[in-house]
């Protein structure tokens, strides 16, 4: 799926990302770098979707009511560190269960967009 908003010369093809997790640590690894779209350590693939994208579908997540502030505050937090939880390392299991509950909202949201495959 190509971004109706972004302007390219070329008809690129797009590699969608394989879950919500992919793209949630790619969109906060972008946040890091400062800029709005992670250059990736293989340059020949080229995402579906800007960094901003995934963030609006948060937006959007969180205005229907589906994405609490405790949902958000696991996905900044695991998101930051690009590790999720695990109760393995210590990690309650209510931690665990909102990181994939929020994931599990967010993937849905991004397979209909076309950026999870």
């Amino acid at each position: 799926m190509r971004n109706k908003y972004l302007f390219t010369t070329n008809n690129t093809e797009t590699t969608p990302f394989t879950s919500a997790e992919e793209a949630w640590f790619w969109y906060c690894l972008c946040q890091q770098l400062g800029n709005n779209r992670a250059h990736n350590s293989e340059p020949h693939i080229i995402r579906p979707c800007e960094s901003s994208d995934i963030f609006l579908a948060i937006k959007k997540l969180v205005r229907a009511g589906l994405l609490l502030p405790k949902h958000i505050k696991v996905l900044s937090k695991y998101g930051s560190q690009q590790v999720p939880p695990h109760p393995h390392f210590g990690d309650s299991l209510s931690i665990c269960s909102l990181w994939q509950e929020a994931l599990r909202f967010l993937e849905s949201l991004l397979r209909r967009k076309g950026i999870v495959a």
